[in-house]
């Protein structure tokens, strides 16, 4: 399927990081994310009812993101990522988390992970 809804540069709030010290205070994680649903049904009724609320998604990952600390990257996405399979009609989530200040120090930009995961696995 190739229809998506993007949403890009989504600024979460996590308490997040390697070692516990970092976790301390949030930080500002940024998530681009693809939902992958069918949307000619919306294109062709002109219905909210018949897509995806991109604003309930965005308010349901910054509740994930504040719902616990997180040690790794990679646990934040893999929650955010059941929480939209989970929460919306979608079949599928792309799902790139950025955590900017991981390597700073290194004059990196950004450090983070991609994740696919789809409904039926």
């Amino acid at each position: 399927m190739s229809d998506k809804i993007l949403l890009r540069g989504v600024r979460l709030d996590c308490h997040i990081g390697v070692p516990a010290e970092e976790r301390v205070q949030p930080q500002e994680l940024i998530v681009d994310a693809e939902l992958m649903l069918g949307l000619s049904r919306a294109g062709e009724s002109d219905r909210f009812e018949d897509t995806v609320d991109y604003a309930a998604v965005r308010e349901a990952m910054a509740a994930v993101a504040s719902r616990r600390p997180y040690s790794l990257v990679e646990s934040l996405a893999e929650e955010l990522a059941k929480k939209i399979l989970g929460a919306f009609p979608v079949d599928g989530v792309r799902l790139l988390v950025k955590k900017p200040r991981a390597l700073a120090h290194l004059r990196a930009d950004w450090a983070g992970v991609e994740i696919v995961r789809t409904r039926n696995g």
